[in-house]
């Protein structure tokens, strides 16, 4: 399964920061490692964009405004 580059990168940051938190992740390639980061940073894009999905579809239509500035300010394409 290909991974979509669909993060940004405070994701990709973040990501790193979970992989060098496991200490069994010193065992892997650089290349085993960039995956697991690709595939972590695409894990919080995603939860991201439901999370604004959910608030989209949930608050009152005075909020739409404050959403669409959060996509704005990370990036998100919807």
């Amino acid at each position: 399964m290909p991974i979509k580059p669909l993060f940004i990168a405070t994701d990709l940051m973040r990501a790193r920061q979970i992989l060098s938190s496991w200490t069994s992740a010193k065992r892997l390639s650089s290349d085993e490692a960039d995956i697991i980061i690709r595939m972590i940073a695409q894990g919080i894009s995603e939860g991201r964009r439901k999370g604004l999905a959910l608030a989209d579809a949930e608050w009152p239509t005075d909020f739409k405004n404050h959403i669409e500035e959060l996509r704005d300010g990370l990036g998100v394409k919807s």
